[in-house]
C-alpha cells in the first residue's frame, strides 16, 4: 500500500466525531418529534389511565365447590397490580376505582390416562368476569369498557393450565398456575385501549 491510500489516525478521529455528531442530532430530532406528537408518552406511562391513582380490589366472589379460590385469585391480582401498574391498592372509602371479580366456573378434566388408569394429564379451567369502575364517575374503565362488554357483567376471562403428574405437578400447582394466568389477564385489561 502506498502512504497516500492509508487512513491516518487524525482522519479516523475526525470520522468518529462526525459519526457521533450525526447520531446525536438524529436522536435529538427523534425525541423532539415524538414529544411534539399529540398524546405520545415515553415508557409505560401511556399504558395506564392517569386519572386513576388507587384501586380497591374487592374479595373475589367464587361460585366453585373448592374452597380458597376467591382468596387466592384476590391475592394474585393484588400482587400483579402492585408489580406491573402504577396504581396503588386502596381502601374502599378512599380509592379512585373499584375492581370487582366474580369467579363463575372452575373445572378439572382428565385428558389422558396411563395404562394403569391413573391420571396422566389433567386440564384445569377457570372462568371469571371482571368489572373495573371509576368511583368518581361510576363509569367502567380500561379495556374492560370495550363496547362488546355488558356494563353489569363485565368482561369474561378464561384461564387454563395443564397438570402432568409424571412431571411432578399436583392439582395445587396446576390450580395456582391457572390463577396466576387469570390474574395476569385481568391486570392486562387495566391498560388503556389502543
Amino acid at each position: 500500500m502506498k502512504t497516500s491510500e492509508r487512513t491516518t489516525p487524525r482522519q479516523l478521529a475526525n470520522a468518529r466525531l462526525l459519526l457521533g455528531a450525526v447520531l446525536a442530532t438524529t436522536c435529538i430530532l427523534c425525541v423532539a418529534g415524538c414529544q411534539c406528537m399529540k398524546g405520545y408518552r415515553f415508557g409505560t406511562v401511556g399504558l395506564y389511565n392517569s386519572d386513576i391513582k388507587t384501586v380497591y380490589v374487592q374479595m373475589v366472589e367464587a361460585d366453585t365447590y373448592r374452597t380458597g379460590f376467591g382468596e387466592r385469585l384476590t391475592e394474585a391480582v393484588c400482587k400483579k397490580i402492585t408489580e406491573q401498574t402504577p396504581y396503588q391498592l386502596g381502601l374502599a372509602e378512599d380509592a379512585d376505582s373499584l375492581l370487582a371479580i366474580h369467579l363463575t366456573a372452575e373445572s378439572q378434566t382428565i385428558t389422558a390416562y396411563n395404562r394403569y388408569d391413573d391420571t396422566r394429564e389433567k386440564n384445569v379451567s377457570l372462568t371469571a368476569t371482571a368489572v373495573w369502575k371509576d368511583l368518581h364517575s361510576a363509569k367502567i374503565i380500561g379495556q374492560i369498557s370495550l363496547p362488546a362488554v355488558s356494563m353489569e357483567d363485565g368482561v369474561v376471562i378464561e384461564s387454563n393450565s395443564y397438570l402432568v403428574a409424571e412431571m411432578g405437578q399436583s392439582s395445587a400447582t396446576a390450580q395456582q398456575e391457572a390463577i396466576e394466568k387469570m390474574a395476569e389477564q385481568i391486570v392486562g385489561l387495566m391498560e388503556t385501549a389502543w
